[in-house]
């Protein structure tokens, strides 16, 4: 990977963040590691998520396809700053999101949209460019969220450290 030129590593920045609405979409939570590191840490709203099997825990318990039939995430408005020059192997990424989840079970018909921020930290590693730190911030919503929370009422405080 050592040669690649600021613009080439942005477009590569860009398609892993793209990867990630890919993966969410196909509900595709144990191939997340194509997009972050092993050592990642989310925090999301505030609250820590350590760990690649904990987002991927998360994934598989909060987003299944008893609640969501399906799902568009999308990202825009990439706001890439590579760290250094030419090989460098650090990268911060701002990215606005917009996603919109489809209901399943008792939620079907119902749409659930979240729109927000990305503030992603980037290593890169012998596999490519890999997300390290993810802050996660909701700016609106609209709908009910308990469909991104396997039907429950969202509980962060029982869910995750802080």
């Amino acid at each position: 990977m050592a040669g690649n030129d600021i613009h080439e590593d942005r477009w590569e920045i860009q398609q892993l963040l793209c990867r990630w609405c890919a993966l969410v979409d196909a509900h595709r939570w144990n191939d997340m590691g194509e997009v972050f590191t092993d050592d990642v840490v989310g925090v999301y709203n505030g609250k820590e998520v350590p760990g690649l099997q904990t987002l991927i825990d998360s994934g598989n318990a909060n987003m299944t396809r008893d609640t969501i039939a399906r799902t568009q995430h999308n990202v825009l408005n990439f706001r890439i700053d590579v760290e250094g020059a030419q090989g460098a192997d650090r990268a911060h990424c701002i990215t606005n999101y917009y996603a919109v989840h489809l209901g399943a079970g008792k939620f079907a018909g119902e749409l659930y949209s979240m729109w927000g921020e990305y503030d992603d930290h980037l290593r890169r590693t012998t596999a490519g460019w890999r997300i390290e730190r993810r802050d996660y911030t909701t700016f609106m919503v609209e709908g009910d969220d308990r469909m991104t929370f396997g039907g429950e009422e969202p509980d962060w405080e029982k869910k995750y450290r802080s």
